[in-house]
This record gives structure tokens, C-alpha cells and sequence, in this order.
């Protein structure tokens, strides 16, 4: 009982510790008309018969595509020449050959046997690698060959015994496309789809592929559900996989080669024409789609992964539409109108649900397919009133303001001097809404008239300030005229107010010249003019040659002087005197120094390794010191073992 208890308690942590997952039902695009037309053009240069390879592609891709294939009878022509003028023709360009001939389809029958003798080598023949007996059976297919019991058979075991020594992806994906030639011996290979499916890499949870990149995956793909469609048998893929292996082949929509564009065509054409699951891809018609009363239709483009219409889709519902910031869900469950012109796309009029201003997400259901969309509705901004004057810069007396109405210019000219101030003061409303609003960008811009008398004698000048709103949401401008003399540099005269307001969510952004303001500044102050000359002389420099930058070594320290330097040499040498005096009175035996040449180079060696430490003490820096004890050190060594070997040598023979 105890222990019945604890498992329950261990699934009950194991179930609340699950993180919530988001399932993946829909592609993220799909391959629209202007990614067909650049891959057609990468496949155009395969068509100039250069190389048998490159027609295959070519002629594979356009057949993918369903576009018409140009000089058909000029590529048959050439096929048959490759055939006649090559004598020792390969497995891989026989199976090139018999494929291009078979996707062209208006050839008439292949004009010699050879083609076909080529292909039945490897079968024939013991010990043939697996690419070999993919290029055999695929190429036999392409001509309607059916093969006997016993040579299949043989192509199975031969199969088996390869893929038990090495089972990487491209042999996996060889006995997938092999299998699927034999008819009814593909059973033993659909065990294995499994084995490859669990070595696909999943990246950022939206895409899945095989280590590799575009070609393996592609490859696999096709052999998988080219097996699955023979045995009738749905492959261990699950939906989500699918989508993701379907994501990951469209991320590839850039491919720059033939063979790159063939493959990717293949795999997309397989995953699109599948018998058990189809990828749908549900996004917005347009990618950036703005909603206003102007234009208040949400088009949901509802296709397959070619952009074809999706068999027996004829109901789209909007389940919910929430604002995004807030979650306030604006309409539930409104199906959708399909498009007389165009099966994939359907439509909605949003605006009748009167959303307010913002982004919102709306969740779309294509039969079983669940996709989210954002979409932006906009809103035209009014200014309710706006009020522009002069107040003392004390405040001591209320402001005198005039109100303007958008987008009319005040009549009248405005006077300010030193001592006041400049203050305006505006409300933005939602037009639909009547409510009042904030925006993103509200600037008051101040700018030199073009109309004013000192304009040819004076820089053009323009200041752009913030506005901000206050809790009520009416936005404050106040501009003191003697504190920011400085940012108009002193200049007196005529300047234009003008309003700007811009949002992401607004379809009337505008800069409107509320009025015209003379500003009279006081005369700048000696420290202010000090300030101005000296910032103006630096900048004359700004764009001048500066001096070279160069590296600065610390300078060496100060040396002792003389005495002390000799002094302490004398010192060093000490030992060394010692050591000679004591030889000469105990005496040096020389007799047993070993003649030969090893031992006449060590201690030369050995001696040069001493004077050079001398002079690299005296002149010599690290470097070039280094450089020389390399050398000096490698005979030294060398000499050095050589003379101990002999000594050692010797004391044996005693």
C-alpha cells in the first residue's frame, strides 16, 4: 500500500512539472509565386545541354513546378547522342538518362539497349555499393523494368548486409528510395524509418532537418513517404514533425544551384502530395496587413505548401480576436468568406467588431489547423483643440492663449521676449472613438521662418521638443524664452510652430505649422560668449590631420655608476678566481679528458653559451640572444649525450 501510494505521489509531481506545450499545425509561408519564378530561373542554365546531370535537375524542377518545358525534342535529341557517342556509360549517368527520358514523357521509346545493360550491372554483378544499386533500381523504375524474384532477392540481402556494417543517414535513405522499387520486398526497410526519424535535429521548436542540410533531408523525405505510399502504411511521423520538416525545407526557398532547387521541389511536391498527411499553411494574405475604415477587410490566405488550394477546405472561422496588451476579446467564432476569384484566400470585415486601436491576434481554424495572425488596426487621430500664447516665465499671471483650429494657422503673429514664455496646449481624440489618446511621437518643432526679414542674415535654425501628456492625456508644451536662448544660439526673429504626431497605429500621421512666434532673446553673456568662441575654435579642428600616434618605450632606468657596476661584477667573478686558485693548489687532472670530437665541441659549446649570456648582458637584447642559444644549445646538447655515452661506455669495458 505504501508503495502503490509513493508511485502516485511521484506521477502527480511528474504531471504538475509538465510544461505547458505549444503544438505546431501550421507552416510558417509557403512557395509563393515570386519564389517560383527565381527558382525557375536557377534551373534555366541546366537546359544548355552541357552536362547530363545539370538536365536531369533542370527537367526534374520544371516538371515540379508544372511549367512547360522548352526544346523537348532538342533535349530528347541530345540524350540520344550522349547514349551513342559514349561507349562506357555509368550507373549514376544511366540512371540520369532514363529519368530525364521518363519526366519528359514525349520521347517515344529509349533508342538503345545500353542504358538498360548498364543498370542491370550492379544487380548482376557481387559486391556492389549502395549508391550503385540505388542508381540500378531507380533508373530500371524510370523505364518500366520489373525485376525477378531471385534478382530481388539478391538486391534485399545485399541491402541488409550494408546497412547492418553502417546505417548513417545516406544509407538509410539509399535503402528507402531502393525498397520502394521492389514492389512487395519494401516491408524489411519501413522498420527502419524510425532509425532516421529519431536523428533529426530540431532548431528553435519551429524547424526540423537532418544533419546535412537541404540535400539529405530532401532525399529522405522522398524515400520515406515514397515507401509509405507503396506499403500504404503511415510513416512515424507525427504532425507536428511534419510541419516543422516543412518549415525547414521552405527556410531553404534561397538555393542557388539546380540540383539545390530540384531537391527542394521534390521534397516540398512529396510532403504537399502525401496520401496520409498534408502540411497547410494559414497566414495573412499580405505580411503586414493594417486595418482601418478604409480598408477593413482581414484576408486569410489558407493553402498547401505550394500555394495551391487545399482539397474540401470550404469553412474558415475566426475563433477569437484579443488585443494584445490588454487580452480584450473583441469578437468569438465568425466564419470567414471565401474569395469568388481565389480558393486560398477568405475574408473577414474586423471592423464591424469596432475594435479600438492596437495590435491584435486572431486565431484562425482551417479544418484542423489552428494558426494565430497579428494584425494592426489603425485609427485617425483629431485634434480636439489646441491653445497657443504667452505666459510670464514666473508665473505670476495666467497665460494669454488663442485656439487654433486643425489645420488652420493662427492669424496673427505671436510676440515673446526674455521674460515669458511660449505655451501650448493640445488634445488628441480617436476619431471613432471620441476618446481621448497618447501617441508615440508628439514633437513641437521651432524653426527659422522663410519669411523673415533677417533670414539672409542670420543661420538657419530648428529645435524640436517633446511633448507630454498628463494624466488627463492633454499634452503641455512650455518653452521658456530666456532659458533656452542658448539652443538658438542668441538668434532673434521669426520661427514657425508646427505640430508633429506619428504612430505605428495612426493612418493620418501629420506636421501641422500651428503658428508663427517672434522670440526676442537677450544678448549673450561674457562667459556664454567665451563658451561660443572656444566651442567654435574646436570645431574648426574637428576635420584637421592629427599627429601620428606612435609607441612610446619606457625609457631605461638610470645605471649605477661605474664603481658600483665593477664592483659588483668583481664580486660575481669571484667564484670563479676562487675556483681557478683552488685547481692550482690542489691541481687539475686532465688526464682522464676524453680526446674526441664530441667532447671538444660540448665544452666549447658550453663556453660559448657563457659568453654569450656575457654579451647579451653588455649589447645584446632577448631576441637575438634566443636565436643564437638555439643553435648554440642544439650542438651543446647533441655533443653533451655523445660524450657521456663513451664515458659510460668505457667504465663497462672495465
Amino acid at each position: 500500500m505504501i508503495i502503490l501510494l509513493l508511485l502516485v505521489t511521484a506521477t502527480a509531481r511528474i504531471t504538475v512539472c509538465l510544461p505547458s506545450i505549444e503544438v505546431l499545425q501550421s507552416t510558417n509561408t509557403y512557395l509563393t509565386t515570386a519564389d517560383k519564378i527565381h527558382l525557375k530561373k536557377i534551373l534555366e542554365p541546366g537546359l544548355s545541354f552541357n552536362d547530363v546531370s545539370l538536365v536531369y535537375y533542370a527537367v526534374q524542377g520544371y516538371r515540379f513546378l508544372e511549367e512547360p518545358l522548352p526544346n523537348q525534342q532538342n533535349i530528347c535529341e541530345y540524350l540520344t547522342k550522349v547514349i551513342k557517342e559514349n561507349s562506357n556509360i555509368t550507373t549514376e549517368k544511366a540512371f540520369y538518362i532514363a529519368s530525364t527520358w521518363k519526366a519528359i514523357g514525349s520521347c517515344g521509346e529509349l533508342p538503345s539497349l545500353t542504358v538498360r545493360k548498364v543498370l542491370l550491372s550492379p544487380i548482376e554483378k557481387d559486391g556492389s555499393s549502395m549508391i550503385e544499386l540505388y542508381y540500378a533500381v531507380s533508373g530500371l523504375t524510370a523505364l518500366s523494368e520489373k525485376l525477378p524474384r531471385d534478382k530481388v532477392d539478391k538486391i534485399t540481402k545485399a541491402v541488409q548486409s550494408m546497412l547492418r556494417k553502417d546505417d548513417n543517414l545516406w544509407n538509410l535513405g539509399y535503402t528507402f528510395h531502393i525498397a520502394s522499387g521492389l514492389g512487395t520486398s519494401d516491408a524489411f526497410a519501413f522498420d527502419r524509418v524510425e532509425d532516421a526519424i529519431i536523428q533529426a535535429d530540431e532548431v528553435d521548436g519551429q524547424y526540423l532537418q537532418f544533419e546535412g542540410g537541404l540535400s539529405v533531408t530532401s532525399f529522405l523525405v522522398n524515400g520515406i513517404f515514397k515507401l509509405s505510399h507503396n506499403l500504404k502504411k503511415k510513416p512515424s511521423l507525427s504532425s507536428p514533425q511534419i510541419v516543422k520538416m516543412a518549415n525547414y525545407l521552405l527556410s531553404r526557398r534561397s538555393v542557388q544551384t539546380p540540383r539545390g532547387v530540384m531537391n527542394l521541389l521534390s521534397a516540398l511536391t512529396t510532403l504537399a502530395s502525401s496520401d496520409f498527411e498534408q502540411p497547410i499553411c494559414v497566414t495573412l494574405a499580405n505580411e503586414c496587413v493594417s486595418i482601418s475604415a478604409q480598408q477593413p477587410l482581414v484576408t486569410v490566405k489558407v493553402c498547401n505548401i505550394l500555394g495551391g488550394p487545399v482539397t474540401g477546405m470550404s469553412k474558415v472561422t475566426a475563433n477569437s480576436a484579443t488585443r494584445i496588451g490588454d487580452d480584450a476579446v473583441i469578437l468569438s467564432k465568425q466564419n470567414l468568406q471565401p474569395s469568388p476569384m481565389d480558393k486560398t484566400l477568405f475574408t473577414m470585415n474586423l471592423m464591424e467588431a469596432k475594435p479600438e486601436r492596437g495590435f491584435y491576434k486572431i486565431s484562425v481554424t482551417a479544418g484542423s489547423v489552428t494558426n494565430v495572425v497579428t494584425v494592426k488596426v489603425l485609427c485617425k487621430v483629431v485634434v480636439d483643440y489646441l491653445e497657443i500664447g504667452t505666459g510670464d516665465a514666473d508665473q505670476t499671471t495666467q497665460p494669454k492663449l488663442t485656439r487654433v483650429i486643425h489645420p488652420e494657422k493662427l492669424s496673427h503673429k505671436i510676440e515673446a521676449d526674455s521674460q515669458q514664455k511660449l505655451v501650448m496646449r493640445f488634445l488628441l481624440k480617436d476619431d471613432i472613438s471620441k476618446k481621448p489618446m497618447r501617441a508615440h511621437q508628439v514633437f513641437v518643432r521651432l524653426s527659422s521662418a522663410s519669411d523673415s526679414k533677417d533670414d539672409k542674415d542670420r543661420k538657419s535654425r530648428e529645435i524640436l521638443f517633446v511633448a507630454e501628456p498628463d494624466t488627463s492625456q492633454l499634452y503641455k508644451f512650455d518653452m521658456p524664452v530666456g532659458s533656452t536662448a542658448v539652443n538658438f544660439d542668441h538668434q532673434s526673429g521669426d520661427y514657425n510652430v508646427e505640430l508633429i504626431v506619428g504612430d505605428a497605429i495612426l493612418s493620418n500621421p501629420f506636421q501641422w505649422t500651428v503658428a508663427t512666434v517672434n522670440l526676442k532673446f537677450p544678448e549673450p553673456t561674457s562667459n556664454e560668449r567665451i563658451d561660443k568662441s572656444t566651442s567654435y575654435q574646436h570645431k574648426t579642428n574637428v576635420y584637421t590631420t592629427k599627429p601620428e600616434i606612435q609607441h612610446m618605450f619606457r625609457e631605461p632606468e638610470k645605471r649605477p655608476p661605474a664603481f658600483v657596476s665593477n664592483l659588483f661584477t668583481g664580486l660575481c667573478l669571484a667564484p670563479v678566481f676562487l675556483l681557478l686558485i683552488l685547481w692550482a693548489k690542489l691541481g687539475v687532472n686532465i688526464s682522464n679528458f676524453p680526446l674526441s670530437l664530441s667532447a671538444l665541441t660540448f665544452h666549447l659549446g658550453l663556453g660559448s653559451i657563457f659568453v654569450l649570456f656575457g654579451i647579451f648582458w653588455l649589447k645584446l637584447n632577448m631576441f637575438v640572444t634566443l636565436r643564437y642559444l638555439l643553435g648554440l644549445g642544439v650542438v651543446t646538447f647533441l655533443a653533451g649525450n655523445k660524450m657521456l655515452s663513451r664515458i659510460a661506455h668505457k667504465h663497462k669495458l672495465r
